[in-house]
This record gives structure tokens, sequence and C-alpha cells, in this order.
């Protein structure tokens, strides 16, 4: 046993973490001082091969990005050209939809990678050119929105007698100078010019950024660089001093891809899809100070080896401690704060052990809130007895428009909650905030003064009230409980002071329930007449009906939870009455839409009711364009009751005339109508009694005479089936109008 002590003894010393540590950057040193004392000995040509290698790996990757640059946009280009839009515009332009194209050209303009400034359509015929600002001419074009000294109006109009589709033309300077005491630079550009074979009198330029290309293309840190085309002449090039040599001269004494001239190294390369030339210049005294190692540098090297061994000891050390404190942290799974340490990794593990120890408390605090039964036996215990709480829910509706996605709306609430976090905890320390819904806040304050709360839900409110244009905020406050075996019945009531919300689009503060709610429904009445008007498709009556029932709430406005459930009744009725026929389901869903949700983005009660209007007169609008569709049997039928609506019209007498049996004639027109012909009859004639009765001085005997109705009772009844008033309730309407 004695013998075998001091075994165990060494092996547990050597799996501890210091010796591990310390022994792993022992050797990390001494194998970086045997490669940095080896990369020393090394032959400085060996090196100088290495660093011109690099700069031909530099230039060869440059080559490629140019390459395969002007590639992808050679492509893009000739399938926009000889898209459908533009073969239009250069045969029949005046039956081109110009915006159209126009949009297009901006669209390619903003593709970031393709680094494209401008695309211009050029007509010879009527000097027309597109561009992705409008649609102008040649003069104005090349004069004032695009001149070039090196590229004038002439030679784009000598372009048009050049036999070549496909050209790249030099870069240069080119300016807007529609302001000629300040003209406006557009950068240097290389122009593109794509022609079809069958037609030279219409070409397209595409104007590439070639200051933008050699940002993003140039790898070298040296600004020297030239693009020479398949004919040697220049393309474009950035010289920091002196300028290139000749073309000639270039691939004369660069046949091996690199050369030396006149202290300078210059790098060939030459594109396999272009033909295009590519040359780099970097100072042959900068290469060669890359590879020049001296004595000091040594004494350095051996210097930082001598102190990365010391800063080893301590760094292991410094280590050592703090990791044991984690790890103690990690097994007591107490509640006292993280633990703080130098080191910003510890730090990270430590915070994240604690706000995952938070995150479990959160949700079991939300489980008891919503009395859930949670089966796990080390939940934490929720006991706050003789500590008096109260709730804060806020209720959020954000704005969803157009310009805030559900990414803006997530980084709002979280600002949100952080804002209202940091409100409550300077007066209230031990508060509690989160997020427990997707449009809720939670906050849980201890305090039994209810109106400590409110004042500072007051400061509060000025800042929600300049964060509208996102959302409008709710804040329902609870009155005081006692114990936590309360929470539940303190979260209830919080959700139902957030219903009594008014649509008022205002910031609001409730504290307490309001007055029994109102009855918002429609009337019997109301309903048939809404029935009525939806199954006729009169619009304007019903516009009128939900501007009457809206006007009863000006002065008392009802509760968002009261209008939203209104809508979804009114809604439902909408869907009953007119579908499956005239409309079907499918027609009913694109004019009612996703209801729920255009009625929770309704912020006040007028968006509410143009919203009800929105949708009765859009269906009304449908129905009556599925009415006024043609039939040939019953476009006669419809003729023959609008000719004899004073007479007296029989089924028999109609069929004979279309030479065609009753019982064939009333299922066809059904089948197509959706009703059969004595209600169709009824309906034209009091319709048609509607509106002979909007002129006053016409009795309503009469009125009812003239459309075939003999007995004023049976009228008044058949009135009111129709339209939910009678003819003296419809007149009165009309004049209170």
């Amino acid at each position: 046993m004695k013998k075998i002590q001091p075994i165990l003894f060494i092996r547990s010393r050597t799996n501890s973490l210091f010796i591990r540590l310390i022994a792993g950057f022992l050797f990390i040193v001494l194998l970086l001082a045997s490669l940095t004392l080896y990369s020393v000995s090394v032959s400085k040509n060996n090196v100088k091969q290495e660093v011109v290698k690099y700069n031909t790996s530099l230039l060869d990757n440059t080559k490629d990005s140019y390459e395969k640059h002007l590639n992808l946009v050679k492509q893009q280009m000739l399938l926009f050209f000889t898209s459908d839009e533009i073969i239009r515009l250069r045969k029949k332009p005046d039956n081109v939809n110009y915006p159209m194209i126009i949009r297009e050209i901006a669209r390619w303009t903003t593709v970031p990678y393709l680094y494209i400034n401008n695309i211009v359509f050029y007509s010879k015929r009527d000097g027309l050119v597109l561009e992705k600002g409008t649609s102008t001419n040649a003069e104005a074009m090349f004069d004032v929105f695009s001149v070039s000294k090196e590229y004038p109006l002439e030679f784009w109009r000598r372009q048009f007698g050049e036999s070549y589709t496909y050209r790249i033309f030099p870069s240069a300077p080119m300016a807007n100078t529609m302001f000629h005491d300040s003209p406006q630079l557009l950068g240097e550009l290389i122009p593109i010019i794509i022609k079809s074979i069958d037609n030279h009198d219409f070409y397209m330029v595409v104007f590439l950024d070639a200051g933008k290309m050699y940002n993003a293309f140039h790898q070298s840190i040296y600004k020297d660089f030239m693009i020479y085309d398949d004919l040697g002449k220049p393309l474009f090039g950035r010289t920091e001093q002196e300028s290139f040599p000749a073309f000639e001269e270039l691939r004369m004494l660069g046949k091996n891809g690199a050369f030396i001239r006149d202290g300078k190294y210059y790098f060939l390369n030459t594109g396999e899809q272009t033909g295009f030339t590519y040359v780099s210049r970097v100072p042959v005294d900068r290469i060669a100070a890359q590879t020049r190692i001296n004595i000091t540098l040594l004494v350095i090297i051996l210097a930082a080896i001598a102190l990365s061994i010391l800063f080893s000891f301590l760094f292991a050390a410094r280590i050592n401690d703090p990791l044991k404190k984690v790890i103690e942290s990690i097994r007591r799974m107490n509640d006292e704060p993280p633990y703080r340490s130098k080191i910003k990794e510890f730090n990270i593990i430590s915070g994240q052990i604690h706000g995952n120890r938070m995150l479990f408390r959160q949700l079991s605090f939300i489980n008891h809130l919503k009395a859930i039964r949670n089966h796990e036996s080390h939940a934490p215990k929720l006991d706050f007895t003789g500590k008096p709480f109260a709730f804060v829910l806020f209720q959020i509706q954000p704005d969803m428009n157009e310009l805030h996605t559900p990414e803006v709306v997530q980084n709002w609430l979280y600002y949100l909650r952080i804002f209202i976090d940091s409100k409550l905890k300077p007066d209230f320390p031990d508060s509690l905030t989160f997020q427990i819904e997707r449009d809720q806040i939670l906050s849980l304050v201890f305090t039994e003064r209810q109106e400590d709360v409110v004042a500072l839900l007051v400061q509060m409110k000025g800042v929600f009230d300049q964060d509208r244009e996102y959302g409008i905020v709710t804040m329902a406050v609870t009155s005081a409980y006692s114990a936590s075996d309360q929470l539940t019945a303190a979260y209830e009531e919080a959700q139902e002071l957030a219903g009594e919300r008014l649509l008022t689009g205002e910031t609001q503060i409730i504290r307490e329930r309001g007055v029994a709610p109102v009855a918002l429904g429609f009337s019997p009445d109301q309903n048939k007449e809404l029935e009525a008007n939806l199954k006729a498709g009169n619009a304007a009556q019903l516009a009128a009906l939900i501007e009457q029932h809206f006007a009863r709430w000006h002065r008392h406005i009802p509760t968002a939870a009261s209008l939203a459930r209104f809508t979804e009744s009114v809604a439902g009725k909408i869907r009953n009455a007119v579908t499956p026929f005239p409309l079907d389901p499918e027609e009913t869903d694109a004019v009612l839409g996703k209801t729920g949700e255009l009625i929770g983005n309704c912020r006040t009660v007028k968006e509410l009711e143009r919203l009800l209007a929105e949708w009765v007169t859009r269906t009304a609008e449908a129905v009556r364009e599925k009415k006024e569709e043609k039939h040939p049997i019953t476009s006669q039928v419809v003729d023959y009751i609008n000719a004899h609506l004073a007479d007296e019209i029989y089924l028999d007498v109609l069929a004979a005339k279309l030479k065609m049996s009753s019982g064939y004639l009333s299922s066809y027109f059904k089948a197509k109508t959706g009703m059969n012909i004595v209600d169709y009859i009824n309906e034209t004639r009091i319709a048609k009694a509607a509106s002979l009765l909007d002129d006053d001085r016409l009795k309503i005997r009469d009125a009812a005479r003239s459309v075939g109705y003999q007995n004023i009772t049976s009228f008044n009844r058949m009135f009111k089936k129709y339209t939910g008033l009678t003819p003296s309730e419809y007149r009165k309407r009309n004049e209170a109008n």
C-alpha cells in the first residue's frame, strides 16, 4: 500500500487542470519556438518566391473575380435584352409600358453585387432613351444626365453603324450637369454596349461602376493596377505615381507572367473568357523588406519565448481559481448573485447558469399564475405571505402596417419591456417584469398603495404616447393582494381590466371595471335590412346602416372587446347572407379577408367603422356584379318582368312566350340567379318602389300600385320583408338623411 500511494499521488497531480494547462502551454511555446527558429533559417530566396507567389495568387483572384463578374453581367443583361418587353420596345415602342421597363432597370441597378450604375436603351428611329430615372431623348441623356469627355453624343450615335453585337469600352468619368454650377459626379463608369444581330438601330448600354468593382475585386494592398482589353487598349487603371508601360512592351517582357522593370515588379495574367490582360505592380524594395530578418527580430523572438513561458504559469494559475468557484456555483444551484470574474468567458458561463435558473423560476411563476399544475418536485416555491402585491398588465396593440415588419414590432416590444422594468425598479426594487404573451407584458409590484403605482404609470404614459406610431399601450392596475396563493385571482382581474380598454387610439390606464356592457348588436329589423340589402347589392343603404349604428356610440364608446365581438358577428352575418349564393365561399373570403387580424389592427372606433363599411360595400358590389351577369333566358325573363311590373305576371304565360315548360323555366332561373321567379318579381317590385318613394310628392299607395300591388297591406308586409323597414319608416329615414 505504501508503494502504491506515491503512484496514486503523482497520478492525481497529473490529472489536475493546472498541471495539464501548464504542460499544454509549455508544449505550445516550445513548438512555436522550434517553428520560428526553423523559419528564420530558411533561405531568403524561398521567402521571396513565396511573396511573389502570393502576389501572383492575388492577381489570379482579382482576374477571376473580374472575369466571373463580367460574364455574369453579360449573361444577365443578354437575358434582359431579349425579354419580351424589350423586344416589343425594339419593334413597337408605342405599345410598350415604359414605366414598367424603367422600374425593371431600377431593380437591376439596386442589386449590390452587380455594381451596375445605370442601364440605357437607345433607339435610333425616334431618339428615345430609357434609363433608371426616366424616359428622355439622346441629347438630354448624353449632354446633360451622363456627360463624358471621352463619350460625347456623337460617339453614341456612331455605334448604330458598328457591326459588333457586344463590346466593352474603356472606363471614363461621367457627371450629371443638369445644374451647371454644381455638376454631380456619377463616378468612373465602364460602358458595355449590347445589340441584336438583326436590328442595329437599337442597343442597350450597361454602365458598370469601375471604382466599386476595383474596391471589391482588387485584393492587393498596393494600388497600382491596370486592365487592357483584347486589343491592348487600356480599359481601366489605378496608379500612384508613373503610368504603366505600353501594352506591347508588357507582353514582350512578361511572357512568364512576372518581370522586374525600373525597380517595379510587374505581374500579368490574361482572362480566358474576355481575353483581357490584368496587370498589378509592386515596388521591388517592399518585397525585399518582407524577406529581411535581422538580429533585432531574433532577439525579440527569444524574448517572446521567455515571456510566453512566464505568462503560461501566471495564466494557468489565474484560470484555476475562478473555474473552481464556477464549478462550486453549479453544484450549489443557490439563489445567490452570479459569480463575477475578471475573465469574460467565466462571466458568460456564470451568467448563463444564473439566467437559466431565473428562466426556470419565471416559467414556474407563469405556471403558478395561470393555475397550470407543475409536477416537478424541485420547482421554486412562491411564498410571500404578508407581502402585499399588485399586478400591472400592459396590453399592447402593435400597428401592423407595411413599414412595421414583425421583426420591428418584436424589437419594439423588447425595448418596451426593458423600459418598463427600468422605470419600476427604482421605486419597487423587488418588482418582476416579463412578457407572458405575444402582446402582453406583466409586472408584479410589491406594494399596498395602488396610487403610487398609478402615479408612476402616468409618467410612463408620456413615453408611450410618443411611441403611438408603433402601437397603443393599455395599462391595467389590479387592486392589492396579500399572499402568493392569490396570484391567479390577481392575474384574472388584470385580464378583465385589460378587456375594458376603449378604441380611442390613446394610451389608457384602467383601475376598475366599467359599467355594465351595452348591447351592440343589430335589432331584428336591422338584421333583416342588412340581409335584404346585401342580397340586393345595395351598397349605399348598407353604408348608411353602418354609419347610423356607429353614430350611437360617439358619446359612450363601448369597450374594445365588445366592439370586436360585434364586428365578428357582423362578418358572420355577411357571410351567411351571401354564401353560397350569389357568392361562393372563396369570393366571400376574398372580400372579408382575415377578419380576426383586420379587426385586431383597428385602433379607433372610426377605423372599425370604416372596416365594416368597406366589408358591406365590397360585398354589395360583388353581389351586384354577380346579378348583372347576362344569360340569354334569364335576361329575357328580367326584361319581361321590368316591363310589366304594374301588371299581373304569370309564370305559365312567361314560359309560353319562351316556348318552354314552367317547371323547367323556374328551375333554370333559380340555378342562374339563386332565387325563384316569384321572389325575384317581389324583390324587383320592392326595389322599384323604394326608388319611387325617394320622391316625397308621390303617395305610398300610388307607388304600390305602380309596381303591381293593389293591396296596401300586402305591399307594406312585402316592403318590410325585403328592406327591413316599412315604407313610412323608409321615407322618414331618407328625409332624416
